[in-house]
């Protein structure tokens, strides 16, 4: 009866433990711009001349690693370990023009009259999700052809 008492304990313990070193896995911290990735500050200078980067942010998910940056206009970019751009969400202005392929642009001109203004762009497995003015999410392959609208 003890000696099964002990296995159980035993390997709630271990469970325990588990669930703390995941738990222990995923970090965020403050880091100064000048730690971003230079593809990653190449990105923010390009595309978004004259703001000031007011806070970033390096996260290491497991093997993972990101960064999120928000700017003085209230843009936010999450960007890979590469410095590579997997998100950007300007909120209450249109992304600037370039960050997505000019296809896109072309669609949305015959697909949405008035809507080639893209709020929010995300770089998915496969092409882009990108939100725009009126709210909707539209799929498109890596390429910019249209795949779907999300509803």
């Amino acid at each position: 009866m003890i000696a099964v008492l002990k296995k159980k304990i035993t390997a709630a313990l271990a469970v325990m433990a588990g669930i703390f070193a995941l738990a222990g896995c995923d970090e965020e911290r403050r880091i100064n711009s000048d730690r971003l990735p230079e593809e990653a500050r190449a990105f923010i200078s390009q595309y978004f001349p004259g703001k000031d980067i007011i806070y970033a942010e390096k996260d290491r998910d497991d093997r993972t690693v990101s960064y999120t940056v928000r700017l003085s206009d209230g843009a936010e970019i999450d960007f890979d370990e590469d410095g590579g751009w997997t998100s950007v969400d300007c909120n209450l202005s249109p992304i600037p023009e370039g960050i997505v392929p000019q296809a896109i642009y072309d669609h949305l001109e015959t697909y949405v009259p008035g809507g080639t203004d893209i709020f929010k762009a995300e770089r998915m497995w496969g092409g882009y999700e990108i939100t725009i003015r009126d709210g909707r999410d539209l799929i498109y392959d890596a390429d910019g052809a249209f795949v779907r609208e999300d509803r």
